[in-house]
């Protein structure tokens, strides 16, 4: 629920429902209420370069902000889609606009949020001021300055943060418990699909198309994909195996983070991952390149949410590209 928007478009002037093709260079705010409606209520997120930044709270002092599918809603949140709002281009390069994502970070940890005062409407607002100068509108947080008005007039208290966390919806799916088998196999359909995201993809619906045959990074981009993939309830994870369309789009290198869902693209880079493969080590058979990647059994137990950054080789001049994905191991 954001701040102080210099931007009060009604929300008729808003396109409904996921676009086509989303534009890279344009801030978009989607938006999301308890009915998919009109609503007094609203929840939202900034999506830019195929990432969906938002806000939320809990008693951790690290940051509440996670970059999720866009569109979609943590399961069991309660929010449900409402429409997307397109603030302004971005005036900033790619590489500028993440590092600002990045830096923003750090000034919302989960433990500051405040359902009238700082939720995530506000960060909302203030990350499209970064980006594009330009602030959300100004019904999106209209339930937050009622409530600051209402708050300040009879000296009320902030709402606990653990309730207003919850009222929120922030977080990842939760861990119910492992299922009551213990078969190694595909995982694949453990994966909570609707809330999983692949970032920096070409595709208009990257995991979709994982599904279907195959996703390939952004031509304008560098050669790398983070692959952010939850799962339905925790699993045991000991070996991914791969396939691309060739030696040169192939991935060379991997680093794998076991439930860590706050990752952003940076941060997949350049962070301490849970198992690193710097020299993956590709077969060709015919029109098929595959690659097995045996994992730390013991890192990826109680796995409920699993981070695959892909890097491919910038000097090829190809576009990263995996056909197929597969997660073998325990549920």
């Amino acid at each position: 629920m954001g701040g102080s928007q210099s931007q009060d478009a009604p929300a008729a002037a808003a396109s409904n429902g996921p676009t086509a093709q989303a534009s890279s260079a344009v801030v978009k705010l989607n938006v999301y209420s308890p009915s998919g409606g009109q609503h007094a209520a609203y929840h939202s997120g900034v999506e830019l370069y195929g990432g969906e930044y938002v806000f939320g709270g809990g008693d951790s002092s690290f940051s509440g902000v996670t970059v999720q599918r866009p569109r979609v809603p943590p399961p069991g949140s309660g929010w449900v889609f409402y429409q997307t709002v397109d603030i302004a281009p971005c005036r900033l390069s790619r590489d500028e606009a993440l590092r600002v994502i990045q830096d923003i970070k750090s000034e919302f940890p989960a433990s500051s949020y405040d359902l009238m005062a700082r939720n995530c409407n506000h960060f909302a607002d203030a990350l499209c001021q970064r980006l594009c100068n330009q602030g959300i509108p100004s019904w999106v947080n209209r339930l937050a300055g009622l409530g600051n008005a209402v708050r300040s007039a009879v000296g009320g208290a902030a709402e606990p943060k653990a309730k207003a966390a919850k009222a929120e919806g922030a977080g990842g799916p939760a861990a119910v418990g492992l299922v009551a088998r213990s078969v190694d196999g595909d995982l694949m359909n453990e994966v909570d699909w609707p809330s999983a995201g692949i970032l920096n993809a070409s595709e208009s619906d990257p995991t979709e198309a994982l599904r279907a045959g195959g996703v390939s990074s952004d031509a304008d981009g560098a050669p790398e994909m983070l692959f952010l993939l939850p799962f339905i309830s925790p699993v045991k994870l000991q070996k991914l195996v791969l396939e691309a369309q060739s030696l040169d789009s192939a991935p060379k290198a991997l680093r794998l983070f076991a439930n860590n869902p706050n990752l952003d693209m940076d941060d997949a880079a350049g962070g301490a991952a849970t198992q690193e493969f710097s020299d993956v080590s590709w077969t060709s058979t015919g029109s098929m390149t595959t690659a097995t990647i045996d994992v730390n059994f013991l890192k990826f137990q109680k796995l409920s949410f699993l981070a695959v950054y892909a890097k491919g080789d910038e000097d090829s001049g190809h576009p990263l590209n995996i056909s197929k994905l597969c997660l073998i191991g325990k549920s």
